[in-house]
């Protein structure tokens, strides 16, 4: 068993909890957290606590609102442009450029396996999983031509993005993911670099097309959602 990073603190501990928590919207926008039950939780006083929250606020999950207290924000649909915007213009230069080098052949068969293990595990509403899978198939493109610094800059952490991602698997965003990637699967196969290109713009479309035209389940059938 590896031991934990002596450099962890409690406050990190408290805040990647939360985060994960925020953005696999186990807890929803408009939520109150608690500091006090948090402190409980943790069996801490409420400094790391505060430190967690301020770092949430910093990410955008958190707002602060003074009487009142800390509440998870909203999902802006601003934001989620934003980032379709960024992911368009990096991922797809990334993807283009991988082609023209050659470099796509090779992961043809783990591009594929990993839609095969998406397909099965959205027959069981694994959506965590495919989710997860989902990220797994676009860091391929940028691991294999040693990229790996340009995704941290695509929003696809970004915590309005990543909520939202996660919600149009639970509609029809998921048949869409997966249909679309097997289209960008299939131009590399055949050596298609305009079948490509498109299949990706529709690909970093698919969360604002079905998120604007609600497409998808919450869980209390609330709004999500925020300018």
């Amino acid at each position: 068993m590896s031991q934990a990073s002596p450099n962890i603190t409690l406050a990190d501990n408290i805040y990647y909890y939360l985060r994960s928590k925020i953005g696999h919207l186990e807890i929803e926008p408009g939520e109150r957290l608690s500091e006090a039950g948090l402190a409980r939780q943790f069996n801490c006083s409420r400094v790391p606590v505060r430190e967690a929250v301020q770092r949430l606020v910093s990410d955008g999950a958190l707002e602060v609102i003074p009487q009142r207290g800390s509440f998870v924000t909203p999902i802006s649909m601003t934001q989620l442009e934003h980032c379709r915007f960024i992911r368009a213009t990096i991922e797809g230069r990334v993807v283009l450029d991988d082609f023209d080098a050659g470099l796509l052949d090779p992961i043809v068969p783990v591009l594929g396996s990993i839609i095969k293990r998406q397909e099965n595990l959205i027959a069981v509403n694994d959506y965590n999983e495919v989710f997860s899978l989902d990220s797994d198939f676009h860091l391929l493109f940028y691991t294999i031509s040693h990229k790996e610094y340009a995704y941290d800059v695509t929003g696809m952490n970004d915590i309005h993005y990543f909520r939202a991602r996660l919600l149009t698997l639970r509609g029809e965003g998921k048949d869409n993911m997966v249909h679309q990637h097997h289209m960008i699967v299939d131009a590399i196969e055949n050596k298609d670099r305009d079948a490509l290109d498109k299949a990706l713009n529709t690909h970093f479309q698919n969360v604002n097309n079905v998120i604007e035209t609600k497409k998808f389940v919450t869980r209390k059938g609330q709004d999500y959602f925020t300018k």
